[in-house]
């Protein structure tokens, strides 16, 4: 029995948001005053026929009206609340084509985050401070997020550092899914030793000093194994860890993402921290959620299963339309046929694996004939072709059949850093489009080593993939490969420098602010078939928006590593507030437990004032 709770929710997702859309210009928002009217704006609509304006009116989780700062005012009534926002830029709420908010969530109050830190030694003396208040049998982990080339030392922590740091304390420090770090103390306790085998493609290297670096070679499973084996919050404790961190997504401007599962995140079981919140009513991210299988060799079985219990495109939220949906399949189909984008090692070739082509070209069947949406990760080009050889003949055979096959399914591939023109026309064929994310703002430097210079100034090729006219996402692939902060994403898209600062893209595939923004809001809702329903600030649209702490498209470029949004609000409701906005937000319970790094140091890196 498929999970379809009735409930206005889901009345109002009948009706379809598209009916509220058509009549928000008429009498259904018109005639009302506003809930909220913002004035006093620099807004970057992102509408073409009124580009930029000074104000905008929202009700019942719309845009009601946009134009001037007195037009505006004067909708309001006594009971609308009044935002000046003092000439601040506006945009649209920001949404993120690729990350793993419901993982990120579940684990956000037990890590130690170096998202944004600006030296290996503060990120150490952290470690050392958070050791002196991890309880015995606890660990400090930092699990990814940042570059070694974002330090002053431009470097990589030794475990011997991490001994010295905590030397009573198990640490895991996670580099991407390429290396993992642990002290004295995580080797003790894991029980490993020279003698303990390794899933192939990985290995442990030990170290004098008795600590240990993980290798993928490129098979990340054992750093996914290790992070599994560290102990688990309580349900309770999830909950408030996920409010935790979609407040941090918030405090950025993103106002929707696009959660692409992940290893070791079992849908339904792990995803209660996010449920909890969503049948409370009490989401400030919209999430389009892709499942993701977990049993390799018997992915075709949990699709089947997820395809019968579970109806793609339900809305599984209170108060939010689109808020909480299961919209397909994806990143992975087939664990088979996953090339890991591990630049320290060389390219995997999926075709040398038994039994990828069976396993992906079933999954895809089932996908198709139940009409589920579906994406899939690709980093290298060598990939997508033999990927999309499958493709084609799951569509060839369906057609053969008598069905659909990807004909009107929306579907895309993740990542596509070496992507090539000939390959991007195939994609374009089939309907496809691609969800690019900032993975080589935090591993280009290894990249740009392994292939050189001609290779790394297209990768990946962002302007050619909107000249061959296939959809493009701008994203994160957050919280392990990558920073979730987006304007780390959109000064890598437009200014093709690594967080470090190392150029990587050329001139001819970097973006303008322009075209980034689009790509990060209107561009991404198209993978959750979304895209006439936001990204922009125009009458019948979900109100999301952002209030920033600087002008987006005036500020230098490296001024744009330092936006953060003051202003953030999602479905109508200011969901995060900063300085003279704080007030406006709503108040989150205390961080749990107690000794979490988050209760300290907060997400994001902060400079300290």
């Amino acid at each position: 029995m498929k999970h379809m709770p009735f409930s206005r929710r889901r009345f109002l997702e009948g009706m379809g948001a598209g009916a509220l859309v058509g009549l928000a210009p008429g009498r259904l928002l018109a005639e009302s005053a506003p809930d909220i009217v913002l004035t006093d704006a620099n807004i970057i609509t992102q509408d073409p026929t009124r580009p930029r304006a000074q104000a905008v009116a929202i009700r019942n989780g719309l845009i009601q009206a946009v134009g001037n700062s007195r037009d505006i005012s004067a909708l309001a009534s006594s009971k609308t609340q009044r935002i000046s926002v003092g000439g601040r830029t506006v945009i649209p709420g920001l949404n993120d084509s690729h990350l793993h908010p419901t993982r990120a969530g579940r684990f956000f109050a037990m890590e130690l985050r170096w998202d944004g830190v600006p030296s290996l030694a503060i990120g150490m003396q952290r470690i050392r401070e958070q050791a002196s208040r991890t309880p015995v049998g606890q660990w400090v982990r930092v699990i990814g997020g940042w570059s070694p080339y974002q330090f002053t030392e431009q470097r990589m922590p030794t475990p011997a550092e991490l001994t010295a740091a905590a030397p009573d304390t198990p640490v895991y420090v996670l580099f991407l899914y390429s290396q993992g770090f642990l002290n004295k103390a995580a080797v003790e306790a894991l029980g490993i030793s020279p003698d303990t085998k390794t899933p192939y493609g990985t290995a442990y290297e030990f170290t004098d000093d008795g600590g240990a670096i993980i290798h993928a070679k490129p098979n990340p499973d054992l750093l996914y194994g290790t992070i599994g084996a560290l102990p688990p919050m309580t349900e309770a404790e999830q909950a408030v860890s996920t409010r935790h961190f979609y407040r941090e997504l918030n405090r950025f401007g993103l106002t929707s993402v696009i959660d692409a599962g992940g290893g070791g995140h079992t849908f339904p079981d792990d995803y209660k921290g996010s449920d909890a919140l969503a049948m409370a009513g009490e989401l400030p991210v919209r999430i389009s959620m892709y499942l993701f299988p977990q049993q390799k060799g018997r992915e075709l079985q949990e699709f089947q299963r997820w395809t019968s219990e579970y109806e793609a495109n339900i809305n599984r939220a209170e108060a939010l339309l689109h808020g909480y949906k299961v919209r397909g399949g994806g990143e992975f189909l087939a664990w088979a046929a996953g090339d890991y984008e591990n630049f320290l090692a060389a390219r995997p070739e999926i075709t040398s694996r038994s039994g990828w082509h069976a396993q992906l070209l079933g999954v895809t069947r089932h996908l198709l004939r139940n009409r589920w949406p579906l994406r899939i990760h690709a980093t290298y080009d060598e990939s997508t072709n033999h990927i999309l050889n499958v493709f084609e003949e799951a569509h060839a055979l369906e057609v053969a059949e008598g069905r659909d096959g990807f004909a009107g399914i929306r579907w895309a591939f993740d990542h596509g850093e070496t992507l090539k023109p000939a390959t991007m026309q195939r994609i374009k064929a089939m309907g496809g489009g691609m969800a690019m994310q900032a993975r080589m703002a935090y591993a280009g430097e290894y990249f740009l080593e392994r292939y050189g210079e001609e290779m790394t100034r297209n990768a990946p090729p962002l302007q050619d993939v909107i000249a061959a006219g296939l959809p493009l996402g701008l994203g994160s692939d957050s919280t392990r490969v990558a920073s979730y902060n987006p304007w780390n994403t959109l000064y890598w898209a437009t200014t093709g420098k690594s967080i470090g600062g190392t150029v990587l893209h050329g001139e001819r595939q970097q973006l303008t602010r322009q075209q980034a923004l689009y790509h990060h809001t209107v561009g991404s809702a198209w993978f959750s078939q979304e895209e006439i329903l936001k990204g922009r600030i125009k009458p019948g649209q979900f109100a999301d928006l952002t209030v920033l702490n600087a002008p987006y498209l005036e500020v230098d470029d490296e001024d744009l590593k330092q936006i953060e949004s003051e202003l953030t609000i999602t479905g109508g409701k200011p969901v995060y507030g900063a300085g003279e906005f704080a007030a406006l937000a709503p108040t989150l319970p205390a961080i749990q437990p107690e000794w979490s790094p988050v209760a300290h140091y907060g997400g994001f890196y902060r400079v300290e004032t």
